[in-house]
């Protein structure tokens, strides 16, 4: 990196002044114990880095409809407690509270565990704000195969009913941590804008949790959207650089066009509760290959700065940073808006 650490060619003028312009939205942060112990810390971080919009993991998969009803009641309870903090449940709402000055929190859930089945229970969701779920987190569930399972089936029936369902009232698909097949299938049984919340390119790094080009490809046909993660395991770098997380980003724009990748951070501030997770459930997170798993590293926050200037140093437009910031969620998020009714 050159000596101003915003990317070649860029300068810290141009960067704040895009930062400060653009509505910067991350599609994923965990959200649950005990990765919210710091939540007064960790959305303060954020905000302060330049984001404007953040998307919190809100999903409980045991006890899965009162955990996560639970939960959702008391995150909600801390952001109506924050000034600084607003939920927002629209375009229309994170655009605002841009304006305000204020961090616009949404929810979704990583599973459909939440629903148990009951497709009516998508309704009740949308109505407390969630606005994406992912279909399978790494294991096999009732909608199909998770990435990590040892088959690659497809998309049941229940899983049929309930895209169709999320289609229904406006709430994204998501196919992060799902198998290759099931999301294949379920992009083609989507009929909106189909997204990757915060998954990297397999052609990059393969690994079980990147997703290939045909995924990226018919995502992109979709009308959706990828959003690079920035978990060093997966960029393939142990350090989690701003560096490799555009590697990745520059792979999708070359292979389907700017329209089509933002940010999807997928912070965690302890990183050691990770690392206790991982070696607690082997066949939920295995070893990928014959390397051994390396400890837990997170991009920052404070690394969209980087990105920016590197996006700037490769002769990105401003408007095509803006997208690749938040433009492409927002676009995509008031597509599925109009499905609500």
């Amino acid at each position: 990196m050159p000596q101003d650490d915003h990317g070649p060619g860029a300068s810290a003028d141009q960067v704040a002044a895009i930062l400060r312009e653009a509505v910067v939205c991350d599609t994923t942060l965990p959200w649950f114990e005990p990765y919210m112990i710091d939540q007064d810390v960790t959305l303060p971080k954020f905000h302060k880095a330049g984001f404007d919009f953040v998307s919190l993991t809100v999903s409980v998969p045991k006890n899965a409809l009162a955990g996560t009803m639970r939960h959702i009641a008391v995150v909600k309870a801390h952001i109506r407690s924050r000034p600084g903090l607003v939920f927002a449940a629209s375009v229309d709402e994170i655009v605002a509270a841009k304006r305000q000055g204020k961090l616009a929190l949404g929810f979704h859930f990583q599973g459909t565990e939440p629903f148990e089945g009951d497709i009516e229970l998508v309704q009740s969701y949308y109505d407390l704000g969630v606005r994406h779920a992912l279909l399978a987190y790494n294991l096999k569930n009732a909608v199909g195969d998770g990435c990590v399972e040892r088959t690659d089936a497809g998309l049941s029936k229940y899983g049929i009913r309930l895209i169709q369902e999320m289609n229904r009232v406006g709430m994204l698909v998501d196919g992060s941590h799902t198998g290759h097949r099931t999301t294949m299938e379920a992009m083609e049984v989507c009929e909106g804008p189909f997204i990757f919340s915060h998954s990297n390119c397999d052609a990059v790094v393969p690994h079980y949790r990147n997703i290939k080009d045909d995924q990226i490809k018919a995502c992109a046909r979709s009308g959706g959207f990828v959003g690079i993660n920035g978990v060093n395991e997966f960029l393939g770098d142990l350090k989690a650089a701003s560096e490799t997380m555009f590697r990745h980003l520059e792979h999708i724009v070359n292979l389907v066009g700017i329209d089509h990748t933002g940010i999807g951070l997928d912070y965690v501030r302890d990183v050691q509760a990770i690392w206790d997770w991982i070696q607690r459930d082997r066949d939920l997170w295995p070893q990928a290959g014959d390397e051994e798993q390396p400890y837990p590293a997170h991009a920052q926050p404070e690394q969209v700065a980087e990105l920016v200037g590197l996006m700037l140093g490769h002769g990105y437009t401003k408007d095509e940073v803006a997208k690749v910031l938040g433009g492409n969620f927002l676009r995509v998020m008031r597509a599925a808006e109009p499905h609500r009714n």
